[in-house]
């Protein structure tokens, strides 16, 4: 079974300040935990998180 993750990235988004922000609100996110195959992130706004997988952190689409 192929379990890569292939769906479009749309919780998060790098701003052009090179950090992480939250899609619903536009703030920057706080990385909050790191494990060995996963990121959480926390949305101070909105007191939402966020857990990314390392294999789509290259995917996360660029501010413009």
């Amino acid at each position: 079974m192929d379990t890569s993750v292939t769906g479009e990235i749309t919780t998060v988004y790098w701003a052009l300040d090179g950090g992480i922000h939250h899609a619903k609100c536009g703030r920057r996110m706080v990385l909050q935990a790191r494990h060995p195959e996963e990121l959480d992130f926390s949305c101070l706004t909105c007191v939402e998180s966020v857990k990314l997988p390392l294999s789509v952190v290259s995917r996360i689409p660029v501010a413009t």
